[in-house]
């Protein structure tokens, strides 16, 4: 499960009850239960305590993303081909493992005790990813290769473990939607803290550094191992108050207590009130008629829809992971083409961590204005403009030279940042009134979606580095390249699919007249979508 996954689920628990045929004694309840679900149940100091149970995973996945390559590139020296599939075997691996995880986690054992196995692990093999292998002939570079596959597969295996079972302890937790709402809301602050964190401290890092050297090379090794080693420190310095707090918050007593969420009603109950809404005296007749939370899985996949809607986000998750792994690489890149101009180089390499810090905070601020905005604007609109200024972004780095002033490369992490925060929130919005309160479908969507982005994403890395030339004076911008055809072709095949779902929602409004998820929950409107097909009784 991606973190993408964790926020579409939210969404979902809090949109449960649309374009659903709701009884009027649950009216009734609901009613006077609405006070007492926008009460908290937690002390703040719990909520805080659960909030940094996922910041060693947050940690890791900052520097695995943004400077896993560049370690393996400029330090250890592998071929672009085999840092290339080291990084897609870490992605496949996390997709594989996330549904494994989580129907094991539900079965056998506790999330505390899942957590705890998945951060032992993460304690194990995250050091070791930025460690020189210590056993490997240099000479013999296939068991470096070994080694390191070895011990990036126990890593984003572990990972998957911390996340999910991080995640599936929210409804443990929680007694009513305020603590729901809270617990992701703190959980989310938490990821922002980290990345601010991981980027910190690699300029710390990195400010010990020589100023004879103007690139990342074999010297800096014990950097990267320090760096790791840091975030270790503070990731299980964080898990360890979490299960403190566990204890505190008296987790075990609220798991018992947990009640799962309410039933569906069944398919004969269903078809009887829809024939009662609809005032037919026959069930049999050939109208086809569906609740929208109890949509047949069939039709459900059946439509374009769920397919656009997982091709926008994944082409907005490409633009952002294809432009966290590369822009340190493109700074480094930069520095190596300044050096070979004569230019000066003394902070460029403070660049590989202020860039993307600034990128990463513009991101932060965008994502917090479009909550304000979205109130103006649709999703659909906002994830266009979103993919406009990431374009901007890349066209920017085509045009820039490598003796171009800091504040250029500042003004290309901001419009990067914003790009990819605008798609990615947007495109989240969009899946999430689609699918609606298809609940019982939610699940395998979004695990089918996030395998396809890691999948997509890992693949994209590897191409990217297959293609990549064997000596750096035969492509000396090729990182430049990548950043400007690579993400800009990404955002305009978002636009592309954006358009292209546009058009399929105009033609089932004018050709099948089945209203939108949309038009169905708006006010004065039915909850009951009847499906017309070419019959003889048709619905007017």
């Amino acid at each position: 499960m991606s973190e993408s996954q964790g926020l579409l689920a939210h969404q979902q628990n809090q949109s449960a009850d649309y374009g659903s045929v709701i009884p009027d004694e649950k009216v009734a309840q609901e009613d006077g239960q609405g006070d007492t679900e926008m009460r908290s149940t937690l002390p703040l100091i719990h909520k805080i305590g659960f909030g940094i149970g996922h910041v060693y995973n947050d940690l890791a996945a900052g520097v695995w993303f943004s400077y896993t390559l560049l370690f393996m590139h400029s330090v250890i020296s592998l071929p672009g081909p085999a840092a290339g599939a080291l990084v897609m075997w870490g992605q496949v691996m996390d997709a594989v493992a996330t549904p494994i995880v989580g129907h094991l986690s539900d079965k056998y054992g506790s999330k505390r005790q899942w957590h705890i196995f998945g951060s032992a692990l993460v304690f194990i093999s995250f050091p070791a990813i930025f460690a020189v292998c210590p056993m490997c002939n240099p000479s013999q570079q296939i068991w470096e290769i070994v080694y390191f596959t070895i011990v990036i597969l126990v890593f984003q295996t572990a990972w998957a473990i911390v996340q999910i079972s991080h995640l599936a302890m929210i409804p443990e937790m929680s007694r009513t939607q305020k603590d729901r709402s809270d617990l992701t809301a703190l959980r989310y602050s938490g990821a922002v803290m980290s990345n601010l964190i991981v980027y910190g401290i690699t300029w710390a890092v990195l400010q010990g550094r020589s100023t004879d050297t103007t690139t990342i090379g074999p010297g800096d090794a014990f950097r990267f191992r320090d760096l790791a080693l840091i975030i270790t420190l503070i990731g299980v310095s964080m898990s360890v108050l979490f299960h403190f707090s566990l204890a505190v918050a008296s987790y075990d007593h609220r798991r018992q207590q947990s009640i799962p969420g309410g039933q569906r009603r069944s398919a004969e109950r269903v078809a009887t009130e829809n024939d009662r809404l609809l005032g037919s005296d026959n069930p049999s007749e050939d109208v086809s008629v569906t609740v929208i939370g109890g949509r047949f899985r069939r039709d459900f996949l059946k439509n374009p829809l769920l397919y656009q809607n997982a091709l926008l986000y994944v082409f907005a998750r490409l633009f952002m992971t294809t432009a966290l792994i590369y822009i340190p690489l493109w700074i480094d890149e930069r520095s190596a083409a300044m050096a070979a101009e004569g230019l000066s180089t003394d902070k460029s390499v403070d660049h590989i961590a202020i860039v993307p810090l600034v990128s990463f905070v513009a991101s932060f601020v965008a994502s917090l204005l479009l909550k304000s905005l979205n109130r103006f604007i649709s999703h659909q609109v906002a994830y266009l403009f979103g993919s406009v200024v990431g374009i901007g972004g890349c066209v920017l780095v085509g045009l820039v030279s490598p003796s171009a002033a800091l504040s250029i490369l500042l003004a290309v992490a901001v419009l990067f940042g914003i790009g990819s925060s605008i798609t990615m929130i947007s495109s989240l919005c969009i899946t999430a009134d689609m699918v609606g309160d298809n609940t019982d479908l939610g699940g395998f969507i979004y695990s089918a979606v996030t395998f396809a982005d890691k999948l997509i994403t890992g693949v994209a890395v590897l191409a990217i580095e297959a293609m990549k030339c064997k000596l750096t004076r035969e492509c000396p911008e090729y990182y430049k390249r990548v950043l400007s055809y690579a993400c800009g072709g990404a955002a305009c095949l978002g636009i592309v699919t954006l358009i292209s779902l546009q058009i399929t929602r105009l033609c089932c409004r004018r050709y099948r007249r089945v209203p939108t998820l949309a038009q169905i929950q708006s006010p004065g409107h039915t909850n009951v979508e009847v499906e017309v097909g070419n019959r003889r009784n048709r619905t007017k």
